[in-house]
């Protein structure tokens, strides 16, 4: 690994989902189904702006799993992804408007927030997540639309998970503000412990979003958006009927559509689950320099640093020594107050043994950085990549 180059270099930077082989199994089912099917050409001639009828009907059917309850397809938008989705919400708020997040948050929120003009807050979380009492903080001596974006089911980066009780805290904080919660659930089927949805608790101020970016495969470029209600639903893509770039692709419809029906859709998920439950345990043997959290159906973990190891020299004695992993930075709302932490992916590698090597190596340059702060600097040795 003494090649430091991107092409050479093992990647745990990308919270790419496993891809077990029932996805290859699946994959063929689906289409064969599509390749036979009579209307197959005349579904792929046409754009589905916000879904056609029967992919809101499967997400219905597919979310039912989350609410613990029947959802009207009417509440429910097909976008392309979870960007197109915080997209298409930000153009309903005014510029200007204040978007509350976690400190830490999804690492393209930012630039999303700053192309829709909105001022982005970053709010201290705790184990939990989100503190909502400081939400009464944020909005003293302000005015304006508000609306406050989270990920309280294994957030990213700091693989939190909100309780029930918080979940209903922080609603009823939001209601009373008049804060508009937008709720990033991404890995909700992943996480086998998983509370209901805030959108299930207070669904008359929630936006939910969920990708299958995450539980079946990132190219698929597939999201819900369920809206407090029709009408709300309706309003929000009026406006971008004709404009097709937040439009979900027929393929990757009509395939999700079928792993639905067929239950492959939750075969898959089981399947995911078992390959994140192995690279969990591998992490759990080999890295033992220093501690890090985690939560059973994360793609990756959260290791905050010892005082005696800067982050950013961790990320670049690890990329020396042919190893990519992600500072706090890249994830912060602001450029201050950021941990001193580094998110490591599980499932980039495509193989297991592919990540054995990586956090190996990882191991040992946390190892070597960790040692060489407790000698004097006459006695400490360069770090070189392993060759």
């Amino acid at each position: 690994m003494a090649d430091s180059s991107m092409d050479s270099s093992i990647d745990l930077t990308t919270a790419l989902p496993p891809a077990p082989h029932i996805i290859h199994d699946a994959l063929e089912e689906a289409f064969r189904e599509i390749c036979h099917s009579d209307t197959t050409a005349m579904n792929l001639r046409c754009n589905r702006p916000g879904g056609a009828k029967e992919d809101v009907e499967a997400g219905s059917c597919w979310l039912r799993a989350r609410f613990d309850e029947e959802l009207d397809p009417d509440r429910i938008v097909v976008t392309n992804g979870t960007q197109s989705a915080l997209n298409l919400l930000f153009g309903m708020i005014e510029p200007g408007a204040t978007l509350f997040t976690e400190s830490v948050t999804y690492a393209v929120l930012r630039q999303l927030a700053t192309r829709a003009g909105l001022k982005l807050v970053g709010l201290p979380v705790d184990q939990e997540g989100i503190i909502p009492e400081t939400l009464d903080d944020g909005c003293l001596g302000g005015s304006g639309q508000r609306a406050l974006f989270c990920n309280p089911t294994v957030h990213n980066p700091t693989t939190a998970v909100m309780g029930s009780a918080r979940r209903v805290r922080l609603a009823e904080t939001c209601r009373r503000l008049g804060i508009t919660i937008i709720e990033d659930d991404v890995l909700g089927f992943l996480h086998p412990d998983a509370p209901l949805p805030i959108a299930a608790l207070a669904p008359d101020i929630t936006w939910y979003c969920m990708s299958v970016s995450k539980c079946f495969a990132m190219g698929l470029r597939f999201a819900y958006l369920l809206a407090p209600t029709a009408t709300r639903a309706r309003k929000l893509v009026a406006p971008v009927q004709r404009l097709s770039w937040w439009f979900p692709n027929a393929l990757s419809a009509l395939t999700i559509n079928h792993w639905v029906r067929a239950g492959l859709a939750q075969q898959i998920i089981d399947a995911v689950r078992t390959n994140i439950r192995e690279r969990h345990a591998i992490a759990s043997e080999i890295l033992t320099a220093a501690e890090y959290v985690t939560k059973p159906g994360s793609l990756h973990i959260w290791m905050p640093l010892p005082d005696c190891i800067e982050r950013h020299t961790l990320v670049h004695a690890a990329k020396i020594c042919g190893v990519l992993i992600r500072p706090a930075d890249v994830f912060a709302v602001n450029d201050s107050r950021i941990p001193n932490a580094v998110r490591v992916s599980l499932t980039a590698p495509p193989t297991t043994k592919d990540l054995v090597v990586g956090l190996s190596i990882l191991d040992k340059v946390l190892g070597r950085e960790i040692h060489k702060t407790r000698q004097s600097p006459v006695d400490a040795v360069p770090l070189k990549a392993p060759g």
